[in-house]
């Protein structure tokens, strides 16, 4: 393809491209705008201070208050009977 050209390695596999983009510079525009769009936000923020500080809340909170198992039989007896 005219103003396109691949770069190939020693076994014969493409590698990369070279575009030309006074012929193909619209084109790569939108392509590499659509990759903007599909790629995963930054995440940054896991990182800030006040997040940082509402994890260590909710860790807390979460050692103090452990996870505890329900008879689900013995709840539905009781709801049955206050009905």
């Amino acid at each position: 393809m005219k103003g396109i050209e691949y770069i190939i390695d020693d076994q014969g596999e493409k590698t990369a491209v070279v575009i030309n983009l006074e012929q193909w510079g619209k084109e790569w525009e939108a392509f590499y705008n659509l990759l903007l769009k599909q790629s995963f936000p930054s995440e940054s923020w896991v990182h800030e201070d006040s997040f940082s500080k509402k994890l260590d809340k909710a860790l807390q909170w979460n050692h103090n208050h452990p996870p505890q198992l329900s008879n689900l039989g013995s709840l539905e007896a009781q709801l049955l009977n206050n009905e």
